[in-house]
């Protein structure tokens, strides 16, 4: 579908089409796009945090958003000037900050956060770029006239986008406030480093991040707290708190309301590989990914005028070594209206089929669709119709049943389609048609269309190829193929070190995947990156070998978690 998208850029109205990205979202509606920032804006420096300083003219007229993203993407270039790599060579965190004047002064409000990947022999995305999306609907409030940002860095070239989608979200965002105040300098000066960094021990002991009132509006319906965390540094015999998972609570009115961990699962990235310790998991973050966001609806323990007592609490250190580890962190609270909608839903996004890279780990895919589904209307949607398939194809139904609240999102898993007559990139569209017997009230955000990555084709025979590593690492390893049915047809594990496996595959035509996966989520390389020599150990290779040893594939020993590598067999896609 082609939209007409209204386009503001460096100040000047322009009118043109966008195909990938709003079309891949499923709007059918005008939009604004505010682009400050572009690929030839100068990129900052020297130094090595240098950050960009855009203005931003966001809109001054009274407007509803149904949705407000931030999109940024980031492209390799040797023209940064941070060092001599196209990409930073270590991995470095910046936030995206606002600068907005609030009750008389300045206040800096934090729209998400951000940490680089390894650069040294990264390769982002096919055209050496990468985005990544931020839905910011909630900051609606203060994106508004002309504002300063804070955002990026000297490490990559970036382009920033804002979309204002129109028409009705969820329900109205009345107001934002910071919890607690951004930054660590007591005049909270617009000349500090833009983030908000507390040590462990402070935290641990209370004296950073004390209980503080907040005086809910008289007019609101509803309110969300919503916490930004990620861990940093190498303190202490577990190197915190980068490395070690520690929980974090939020007790309202001196009671526990709250309490979860920060911690991020690294292995399976889909940007890879990179240099250094990427694969494993940390503190909210991995190198490359969005910061971890959390997000606490408030609004059945308390009431609209309310004056609320809201406090933080992490776990104790084990160790006083710990206490020089940082978080970097943000609370914030939102006051909301009704709810706009009594019957409404909205798929945020297909995960498979997919061609976007953010989901290249679980595509191409031939097994069963996957979509993340929100109730945005304030009726518990029981259930849905679902029809899906590739355009111009076959269509195939699905009726979910269950109990979806207001705000809840669910991940939902259809039954395989007919593939027949897929060819590359062939179009998949996915509608749900009907909830709780009904209509959607508000259908632009119900339908989405995607393209479908076909999986390569391999001869009957081949032969798989494993060279071990070695330090006992080779025991981390299994592989094995799976066929349509999800049965599996070969699995091998128990290798031993510093050995060639030669693995004949003989396999009837059929959609099949291979996965091969390493227990301690650090691939079958060198772990090069290792000061101690000794520790470094030989570098694996894994291969798809066909007829007089012609390489098929030939997978990066880098990967991290696991691979997976879907392929068929002979003439699978024929009607």
């Amino acid at each position: 579908m082609i939209h007409l998208i209204k386009v503001v850029l460096h100040g000047f109205l322009k009118i043109f089409v966008a195909f990938n990205f709003l079309s891949g979202l499923g709007f059918s509606i005008d939009t604004l796009i505010i682009n400050p920032i572009t690929f030839d804006s100068p990129s900052p420096g020297p130094g090595w945090n240098v950050q960009y300083k855009a203005k931003v003219s966001f809109p001054i007229e009274i407007q509803t958003w149904s949705k407000i993203l931030m999109l940024q993407t980031l492209k390799c270039d040797s023209s940064t000037k941070a060092d001599e790599y196209d990409c930073g060579a270590w991995d470095y965190i910046w936030d995206a900050t606002l600068i907005v004047e609030k009750d008389d002064r300045f206040e800096k409000f934090k729209l998400g956060s951000f940490v680089t990947p390894y650069g040294k022999r990264l390769k982002l995305g096919e055209n050496n770029s990468w985005t990544w999306s931020y839905n910011i609907t909630d900051y609606a409030p203060i994106l508004n006239g002309d504002l300063d940002i804070i955002i990026g860095n000297n490490q990559e070239l970036l382009d920033l986008k804002f979309l204002f989608i129109e028409g009705n979200p969820p329900r109205d965002v009345l107001d934002v406030k910071n919890i607690f105040p951004p930054g660590t300098k007591l005049d909270h000066s617009l000349n500090d480093k833009y983030q908000s960094v507390y040590r462990y021990s402070a935290l641990a002991s209370d004296s950073a991040l004390q209980a503080t009132e907040v005086i809910l509006r008289e007019d609101a319906h509803g309110f969300k707290i919503k916490s930004i965390i990620s861990g940093h540094g190498h303190a202490g015999p577990n190197y915190c708190c980068e490395w070690t998972k520690k929980w974090h609570s939020i007790l309202i009115n001196g009671k526990e309301q709250f309490r979860w961990n920060v911690w991020k699962d690294c292995g399976y990235n889909p940007i890879f590989p990179q240099g250094g310790t990427w694969p494993y998991d940390r503190a909210g973050w991995c190198p490359g990914t969005k910061v971890d966001e959390y997000s606490f609806e408030i609004s059945d323990i308390v009431s609209p005028g309310d004056t609320i007592l809201v406090d933080y609490e992490i776990e104790p250190m084990t160790d006083d070594k710990e206490g020089s580890g940082t978080y970097i962190m943000a609370y914030q609270i939102f006051s909301y209206g009704p709810p706009n909608f009594a019957s409404n839903v909205e798929i945020l996004e297909v995960l498979r089929p997919s061609s976007e890279d953010r989901y290249s780990r679980i595509n191409p895919s031939l097994y069963e669709p996957k979509i993340v589904v929100k109730n945005s209307g304030s009726d518990v949607v029981k259930n849905m119709r679902i029809s899906y398939g590739l355009t111009g194809g076959k269509e195939s139904v699905y009726r979910w049943n269950g109990s979806l609240l207001f705000l809840d999102e669910i991940e939902i898993s259809l039954p395989v389609p007919d593939w027949r007559g897929l060819l590359e990139n062939n179009e998949f569209t996915i509608n749900i048609d009907a909830i709780n017997g009904r209509k959607d009230h508000f259908n632009n955000d119900n339908k989405m269309k995607t393209r479908v990555p076909v999986p390569k084709e391999l001869p009957t025979i081949f032969t798989i190829v494993l060279k071990t590593n070695n330090l006992g690492r080779s025991i981390e390893n299994k592989l094995k193929i799976i066929d349509h049915f999800r049965s599996t047809v070969i699995s091998k594990q128990n290798f031993m070190d510093d050995i060639v496996y030669r693995i004949p595959i003989r396999l009837n035509p059929g959609y099949y995947e291979f996965l091969f996966t390493d227990s301690l989520q650090n691939g079958i390389d060198r772990l090069w990156w290792k000061s101690n020599k000794d520790s470094i150990g030989t570098r694996g290779q894994l291969r798809f070998l066909g007829e007089y040893d012609s390489i098929l594939v030939d997978f990066t020993p880098d990967f991290g978690e696991k691979i997976r590598f879907p392929f068929y067999i002979e003439t699978l896609f024929k009607n």
